[in-house]
């Protein structure tokens, strides 16, 4: 997973924003440790400032609320497992990062990780995280709650999702078709249409979740997709990680590799379909939606489609560790949980934000919904998502395109699953994947 725009080494400290400026005193200090290219700046696509970012809103908003001056230090990083290690080694203490699901999981199971206002046994946040508790989707809350970790409480007691997305295939349709290229097995096809045309990550999970649904393709299309414990049967299946398990993956990224596979890449996929280096990129929903609109801008045409099979679901969550101010904290994660911030992070970010509201869903709409005088239309019910009447109507040949990017439905959801951390099996898995690459 992974998400975002990634850079290919850690970024040193920087100031988005700062009020307070060098040698001005301040009286808290709150230390963020985020993706990189991953809120709002308040810089246009030049990089000239334009607009007061969301780290100065909040030093703003704090001051006026607490009439103290705050200064946040924000730093990024470009994978979850260079910011485990910086605050493993004890290099950096951040009161609030943002790791992957699975990295939450390895970190709350290690002990690594405060704990928010959330309480169990009623599924809510306190008074602390009100906008979130308010304002966060119920689709999002429930699959956060259904992960337990090892001391029983759920992903929702160590976090506060931020953002979230699917993984898929970025594609030229005037080269596959949807039923082409929406399936795994496109990365095992013999035809020759097929051959060095397709691109995978050079990241080991992301990768690895494709080879998982070849191997035990049987296996999964003998699953009931009406059982109520269908997503728990695909999860058990998606996470596997035992020794047989990563020979038949091995043997099938090592098949794909010398077939149809023409790069693995970490960030440049989402420049090089739209330059037709390949025709299928594997690509998260938010890197898909940036090459759509890339395209579109030198008046080319990308798709982007989840594989028929099922997917990985996503989330990035705001954690505080071990000895974060947690106050300060929650007051951040409070204050971008407000429908209008978390609109503008959304809009500059490009995945989906857990958040609903009125200020989303008027968002929502003014990127996608059909003109009034738009016919050819077909309707999408979000009501799962957003938790009132949300039915928004998309143009048809916007099909396939961004707006199911950014919001597939519950249906496509269902056959979504979370990653878990390998665990034990970290290091063979890891030796896996590099000689896969070698």
């Amino acid at each position: 997973m992974n998400p975002k725009k990634m850079l290919l080494l850690a970024i040193p400290m920087m100031a988005i924003g700062s009020l307070t400026g060098c040698g001005q005193s301040y009286d808290v200090k709150l230390v963020i440790y985020n993706w990189a290219d991953y809120i709002y700046t308040g810089e246009d696509e030049e990089g000239n400032l334009t607009d007061k970012s969301t780290i100065t809103r909040f030093q703003e908003y704090y001051q006026e609320k607490y009439d103290k001056v705050l200064k946040v230090q924000y730093r990024t990083f470009s994978t979850p497992e260079i910011m485990y290690g910086q605050i493993k080694a004890g290099r950096i203490k951040p009161d609030l990062i943002c790791p992957s699901d699975y990295m939450i999981q390895k970190m709350a199971n290690e002990g690594m990780l405060e704990k928010f206002s959330y309480n169990e046994s009623t599924a809510t946040y306190g008074d602390s995280l009100k906008n979130f508790q308010d304002y966060g989707s119920p689709f999002i809350k429930e699959r956060f709650s259904e992960v337990k970790l090892n001391d029983s409480n759920s992903f929702l007691t160590y976090s506060v999702p931020y953002f979230w997305g699917t993984m898929g295939f970025t594609y030229d349709p005037d080269y596959f078709t949807e039923d082409e290229i929406g399936t795994w097995e496109a990365l095992w096809s013999k035809e020759s249409k097929f051959q060095k045309q397709l691109s995978l990550k050079d990241s080991m999970r992301d990768s690895y979740v494709t080879a998982i649904f070849h191997v035990y393709k049987d296996e999964i299309a003998q699953l009931d997709e009406e059982s109520e414990t269908y997503n728990q049967q695909l999860t058990e299946i998606f996470n596997r990680c035992d020794d047989n398990t990563l020979s038949l993956v091995e043997a099938a990224l090592k098949e794909a590799s010398r077939t149809t596979v023409n790069a693995f890449e970490v960030d440049e996929g989402k420049n090089e379909i739209v330059k037709g280096t390949y025709h299928a990129n594997l690509a998260w929903s938010g890197d898909a939606i940036y090459a759509m609109d890339s395209a579109e801008e030198g008046d080319k045409r990308l798709n982007y489609a989840l594989p028929k099979e099922g997917s990985n679901v996503w989330f990035d969550g705001w954690c505080m560790p071990k000895g974060a101010q947690v106050d300060v904290a929650e007051e951040f994660v409070n204050f971008i949980s407000n429908p209008e911030i978390a609109a503008l992070n959304m809009n500059a970010v490009g995945y989906t934000s857990p958040i609903v509201g009125t200020e989303m869903w008027d968002l929502v709409n003014d990127w996608y919904a059909a003109d009034e005088e738009e016919t050819d239309t077909y309707s999408v019910d979000l009501s799962f998502y957003f938790g009132e009447d949300a039915i928004i109507d998309i143009p048809t040949s916007e099909k396939g395109r961004q707006f199911d990017a950014q919001y597939p439905t519950e249906e496509v959801l269902k056959k979504c699953c979370m990653m878990n951390d390998f665990g034990s099996q970290q290091e063979k898995v890891q030796d896996m994947w590099l000689r896969v690459k070698a």
